[in-house]
Order: structure tokens, then C-alpha cells, then sequence
């Protein structure tokens, strides 16, 4: 009977695994080309039961892991284990520096979400905040894979490789704070030069916040 229950398991298994292949790339697309499609629909998926959240694209959690998940294995394929660099021994291992990179890019749809809820004047609550947390996990994803991507370029011996990381990196921001700005004019109903600040102003201070977070965190290890 364990063993039919293990075999059970491992079909579902496999078969949430396949999923994941078909609808990645869906997810993905549709992302690129619909984002505040998909910024909407994480919206209203929630409002589903758990059973028919999400069943046709990824959760948007999910997808945020697995855009870093597919960066980091590019950077692994090109560079080595760590992109050839010496990391506290807490990030030495795969899973341990995969997840501190999911826990890091999660901070900005975090931050984002809080500011909307702060505009909107919604009570904080785990309920409050899961809708436009989910909602900015879809276009943060994409950022967070296209850093990843770009990171390794710029360590590849090619001619104007930097150059190009630089332009893609770029492109993406853009991309992104476009988002970002259309989503807070859209939901705080201001104008566009307000939802532009809106968006940059958070942007760079979650940033910082990194930075600061980083250099306290990492500052025994480079001494």
C-alpha cells in the first residue's frame, strides 16, 4: 500500500513537473506581451478557489522562482558553480544561494505592494497584501531573469559583451518601471508624472534598502 501511495506521488510529481515546461513559456509570453493583463489576473484568480487558481499559467510566485531558477542555471552553464565568485559559505550550496536570490528580487514586489495599499489607505493584512504581491511577482519576474542573464554576460569573454548586457539591462528596467507606473496611475488613479515617481522613487528604494541590507550582511565577510 506505501508503495502504491510513493508510486502515486512520483506520477503526480512527474506530471507537475511537465506542467511547469508547458506553461513557463506560456506564462512568460504573456507576460511580455500583456503584463497588466496578467497584473489583473493574478487579481482576479484569487478570488477562485485554491483547486482553479492559476490553471492555466503559473502561479506567479512559481514563476518568479523559476525565471531565477533558468538565470541561475545559464549562469551555472557559462561560468561555473557561483559565477566564479568567493560567496560566504551560507550561499556555498546551490538550493542556499537560489533561494537567497528568490528572497531577494521578492522584496520588490513586496515594497510595491505596500505602497499601493499605503495609496489606496487598505488595512494591512496577510489577505490585503497577497493580491498585488502576486500581481507584481508577474513583472518582476522578468527583470529578475533578464539581471541574472546580463550579470553573466558581462563575465564572458566576448567583444562588447558589456555593451550589450548593458543595452538588454536597460531595456529591461525600462520595462519594468513602465509597468510599475502605468499600475499606480492605473489603481491610485494619479496622473502620469505622479506614477512615474511613484515608480522610480520605490524602485530606488528598495534598491538601497538591498544595498544597505547586503553590505551589513556581508560585511564580516569581505574584512
Amino acid at each position: 500500500m506505501d508503495f502504491m501511495k510513493l508510486l502515486k506521488s512520483l506520477e503526480e510529481l512527474l506530471y507537475e513537473v511537465m506542467v511547469m515546461l508547458v506553461f513557463y513559456p506560456k506564462t512568460l509570453w504573456l507576460t511580455f506581451r500583456y503584463p497588466q493583463r496578467m497584473m489583473d489576473y493574478a487579481d482576479t484568480e484569487l478570488g477562485d478557489v485554491q483547486s482553479e487558481q492559476y490553471i492555466d499559467t503559473l502561479s506567479p510566485p512559481l514563476f518568479l522562482m523559476m525565471c531565477l531558477a533558468i538565470s541561475h542555471a545559464i549562469e551555472v552553464a557559462t561560468l561555473g558553480k557561483n559565477g566564479g565568485l568567493e560567496l560566504p559559505s551560507f550561499l556555498s550550496s546551490t538550493e542556499n544561494l537560489l533561494a537567497f536570490r528568490v528572497l531577494v528580487f521578492s522584496v520588490f514586489p513586496l515594497m510595491m505592494a505596500l505602497r499601493l495599499l499605503y495609496g489606496l489607505k487598505i488595512p494591512l493584512d496577510r489577505e490585503t497584501l497577497r493580491a498585488p504581491f502576486y500581481a507584481q511577482c508577474f513583472v518582476t519576474a522578468p527583470l529578475a531573469m533578464c539581471f541574472g542573464i546580463t550579470q553573466s554576460m558581462r563575465q564572458v569573454a566576448v567583444p562588447n559583451s558589456h555593451l550589450i548586457a548593458n543595452i538588454l539591462m536597460l531595456l529591461a528596467l525600462s520595462w519594468y518601471l513602465r509597468q510599475q507606473a502605468h499600475w499606480f496611475r492605473t489603481k491610485l488613479h494619479v496622473g502620469p508624472l505622479r506614477s512615474w515617481a511613484m515608480a522610480i522613487l520605490m524602485f530606488f528604494i528598495t534598491s538601497v534598502l538591498l544595498v544597505v541590507t547586503a553590505a551589513v550582511l556581508f560585511a564580516p565577510y569581505l574584512t
